[in-house]
């Protein structure tokens, strides 16, 4: 027995690294299956840079040390830490150098996108990574409720898509008069004020239909 002893302290020395790096990002958390069953544990969906990646399939442990995979068609979305994401069908198609994004059932891919503002105007941002180096890039996107199409609200290093927002904001000239004249510059800025806008106007809207 004391001759094996020292052979056990090794494997163990060998295995507890494995173990602990298993760990590492892994984020409290939840994920919400089509059912609509909420599970609280432990989710990891990418390994952080260097050599960056962003997993198709989530990590989530459940009571348990195993870790089980999802995809975006298996949940409606779900919670790292203080990041949530949701599950969407996406088809994005090209026609002269533009990219038209639409969310229809069963049309696309389903991918989960992060979840930045939730209201009648929903702004998340698509992640990908980018194909010259391991870091992760997002795409700005807003989704209205009732709207299957989404629209990309930035373009790179060039700023807020003024125009294709100036004409998706219509129903509301003075956030138009805010983007064009460079008082709101940020799509959580824009985001938040549409549905603050939103929520008077449908108030008012309540008002006058009582009286």
């Amino acid at each position: 027995m004391k001759g094996k002893a020292p052979l056990y302290f090794v494997l163990v020395l060998l295995i507890l690294p494995v173990s602990v790096f298993g760990q590492k990002d892994y984020h409290n958390g939840y994920i919400i299956t089509n059912k609509n069953d909420t599970l609280n544990g432990r989710i990891k969906d990418r390994k952080p840079p260097p050599f960056g990646k962003l997993f198709k399939k989530v990590r989530f442990k459940h009571k348990n040390i195993i870790a089980r995979k999802y995809g975006p068609e298996k949940l409606k979305g779900y919670k790292q830490g203080n990041d949530q994401y949701e599950s969407l069908w996406i088809d994005v198609s090209n026609s002269f150098f533009r990219e038209t994004y639409l969310s229809i059932p069963d049309s696309g891919e389903k991918r989960f996108l992060r979840v930045i503002v939730k209201g009648y105007l929903t702004y998340y941002k698509w992640e990908y990574e980018d194909d010259e180096s391991d870091y992760i890039w997002s795409k700005p996107l807003f989704k209205r409720e009732d709207e299957p199409s989404l629209i990309r609200v930035t373009q790179g290093v060039f700023g807020l898509k003024k125009k294709n927002l100036a004409k998706y904001f219509r129903d509301c000239p003075t956030l138009v008069d805010k983007i064009e004249n460079g008082e709101l510059k940020d799509p959580l800025e824009i985001a938040n004020y549409y549905n603050d806008w939103k929520v008077e106007n449908s108030q008012k809207g309540s008002l006058n239909n009582s009286k």
